[in-house]
């Protein structure tokens, strides 16, 4: 039986991409890098310091930065349609909810999200696609590994996921985005209810 599901937020609750992109590249244009936007869309949601490593940088300061400049958009970044109807749903079948995220507590904070866990990369020693964030979630749940469904976007969200014996559940929002780790595919954020109504038959 499903009791748990794991959300990613950035680019699959929330329709933050162009944000991020936009905040990575004022960040890296401070220190003189014209970033390309394509390799920074594909990086969105991995850990800041990853992405820095990625254009050959060191200074942790270049994270800071793109998370001042990505707040100074949060007014017009929205979630997806669906989204808050669906956890609606959710809660109606008892299903708890979690939110692993790669972003900082202190914007989370910011956001009010409802759910029975959020786990953020300050909140652990090692981000996804570590193994250790979708634990955490899954043990303040109070549930176990199989009885979990990750959603997300990237492979980042879906490794760890499969390393742990989740249902891998890879959201698209109609991008064609592919990954070799997931067990489903949805266009959207609501048909994550079929499934998990398939597998609690």
């Amino acid at each position: 039986m499903i009791t748990g599901i794991i959300f990613d937020l950035d680019g699959t609750l929330w329709n933050s991409i162009q944000w991020r992109v936009e905040s990575w590249q004022k960040a890296f244009k401070d220190y003189g890098i014209d970033a390309d936007p394509e390799i920074l869309k594909l990086m969105v949601g991995y850990p800041g310091s990853m992405l820095i490593k990625k254009m050959h940088m060191r200074d942790p300061n270049i994270e800071m930065l793109e998370e001042k400049y990505y707040n100074e958009h949060l007014s017009e970044v929205k979630f997806f349609p669906d989204v808050e109807d669906t956890f609606d749903e959710l809660r109606k079948r008892k299903i708890k909810i979690a939110i692993v995220t790669s972003s900082r507590r202190e914007l989370i904070n910011k956001l009010h999200l409802k759910a029975d866990a959020i786990v953020t990369i300050d909140d652990v020693k090692n981000g996804k696609p570590d193994t250790e964030p979708y634990l955490k979630a899954i043990n303040q749940m109070n549930i176990k590994p199989e009885q979990t469904v990750v959603v997300g976007d990237i492979d980042n969200d879906l490794i760890p996921s499969k390393n742990l014996g989740c249902v891998s559940v890879l959201v698209d929002h109609g991008l064609k985005k592919k990954s070799s780790h997931k067990d489903y595919e949805i266009k959207d954020i609501h048909e994550i209810l079929n499934i998990i109504d398939e597998k609690n038959i």
